[in-house]
């Protein structure tokens, strides 16, 4: 009977470690350069008045540093509480949502961290499937949260998404639907 145990326990960690280099190799090389957003072109005439926006995407990239703390809050709160403190995976909210989703509980949650989420969007597909949600994991893990800092993936996450009203990111979305800046103002 031990020798049973012993030999489902060593399929189980082959299987297991096989899935983890299945995901490994069909990943495919980190590309950065997918998480570049492309900013409209601007053209001003001799006096500095604007005379024409060009772009496929009607986007105007914000720094973290300009992002109102209100928005961060908003954000941090409503989609991943621990993000300055993990690192790319929220470790028991991912168990949490993994649980209740075997448990046929649909609202469970996806469990996916910023970080993942800017993964999801720029690296992975968004087809939702158990081996895309591992790799949106590893890349997170393994190549975001080392290469770049929270504020910077914040920067990412806040800069891509179409919002509506041919907006792209949260600095074009204010633009259009309040007339005015989403940066933190000086004055």
């Amino acid at each position: 009977l031990l020798t049973l145990a012993i030999i489902f326990a060593s399929i189980g960690v082959c299987l297991v470690f096989a899935f983890f280099l299945y995901i490994v190799i069909s990943t495919g090389k980190f590309d950065p350069n997918a998480l570049a957003t492309q900013d409209k072109t601007i053209i001003y005439d001799s006096k500095g008045t604007v005379i024409a926006n060009l772009g496929m995407e009607r986007r105007e990239s914000i720094k973290y540093e300009d992002l109102p703390q209100v928005l961060i809050d908003a954000i941090i709160a409503t989609e991943d509480s621990r993000f300055f403190q993990h690192n790319g995976v929220d470790a028991p909210r991912f168990l949490k949502a993994s649980l209740g989703q075997m448990a046929g509980h649909s609202y469970a949650g996806g469990a996916s961290t910023l970080t993942m989420q800017v993964v999801k969007n720029n690296l992975t597909e968004t087809k939702q499937t158990i081996t895309r949600k591992f790799k949106d994991i590893y890349l997170s893990v393994f190549f975001m949260e080392k290469k770049y800092t929270k504020e910077e993936i914040l920067e990412f996450y806040v800069n891509a998404p179409y919002l509506g009203g041919s907006s792209y990111g949260v600095e074009m979305a204010c633009q259009t639907y309040f007339g005015k800046s989403g940066k933190v103002s000086n004055d």
